[in-house]
């Protein structure tokens, strides 16, 4: 009897510690968190209500003008977050489709990864956003090199156009698209690639036998295999080029303009915190709203 009441007393004293362990380890990060996430975060949404000084002019009281005027159907802002989302899902579905592709291609060519190949392809995922913006700003310029290309193409050769089509700082996001297309199509690669690699071979050799042609291997197999892994790689796309600023605030034109440089020029430039802290908040929960409807889209494939 008095060995089994040690043992427990043992056990307990080995628990308490292990939990003061896990307790030390993570307190850098819940720190980490609450000082450089949720905070800010909090202040943001008590801000949008008015309901701090933390900028200049803010009124300091509880207040629902900044949404009022955000969705006011006569001032530019939804105009700006349509633009946002419009250019943000053109340019993911396309480098999500240049990625699957090229692992597609990789995948029936039997092309290893070899580590030149790699890092070829992992230099986007490396550079710079704001240099990566600046790059492409000196090739779409009209003097340079693909400004030049598509002039001669386009308007001297086969005479499609009368002038020069603008690829930067032109009102329908084409420098943007472009840029962002270059920066994310190497995530979905990536993702594809890798999953590519973990279906089983016997069931392609299968539907090779039985006649298939190579869409309805991909149509079949492919997609319904890895259809979770292309939800992941459009999720992160999406996200990532939602929120990006250096790209569209370079590339992009003075109007319409990118939801991120409309909170810029709101607080920065015009002074309007109010719009500014608003317009983030919103920023926000349409990010938290697409990664919750992810998150769910996972569920329901665990349970299934």
């Amino acid at each position: 009897m008095p060995s089994s009441v040690s043992h427990r007393k043992i056990g307990r004293i080995i628990m308490k510690k292990d939990w003061q362990a896990f307790v030390l380890l993570l307190a850098p990060l819940i720190i980490y968190l609450i000082l450089m996430v949720f905070i800010p975060l909090v202040i943001a949404v008590l801000s949008s209500f008015g309901l701090t000084k933390v900028a200049p002019g803010m009124p300091g009281k509880f207040t629902l003008q900044g949404y009022i005027d955000f969705f006011d159907p006569e001032k530019p802002n939804i105009q700006c977050l349509w633009f946002t989302i419009k250019i943000t899902f053109i340019a993911t579905l396309l480098s999500t489709a240049l990625g699957y592709s090229l692992a597609l291609f990789f995948k029936f060519r039997g092309t290893k990864l070899t580590t030149p190949i790699s890092m070829i392809l992992r230099i986007p995922l490396f550079t710079p956003y704001l240099i990566t913006a600046f790059m492409w700003f000196t090739l779409l310029f009209p003097r340079g090199y693909i400004g030049i290309i598509f002039k001669k193409l386009l308007v001297e050769y086969f005479a499609l156009l009368d002038k020069p089509l603008p690829l930067i700082s032109d009102p329908f996001g084409i420098g943007i698209i472009v840029c962002s297309v270059w920066m994310r199509f190497p995530v979905a690669f990536m993702i594809m690639y890798g999953l590519f690699g973990m279906v089983d071979p016997s069931l392609e050799e299968a539907g090779r036998n039985l006649g298939a042609r190579t869409w309805t291997i991909i149509k079949r197999i492919y997609f319904p295999l890895t259809k979770y892994g292309l939800l992941s790689a459009i999720t992160l796309n999406f996200l990532a080029l939602f929120i990006a600023f250096s790209v569209p605030f370079i590339l992009g034109a003075s109007w319409p303009q990118f939801l991120s440089v409309f909170i810029y020029v709101n607080a920065k430039q015009k002074g309007d915190w109010l719009m500014g802290y608003t317009t983030s908040v919103i920023y926000i929960a349409i990010s938290l709203l697409i990664s919750f409807i992810y998150t769910k889209s996972l569920g329901k494939r665990s349970v299934g």
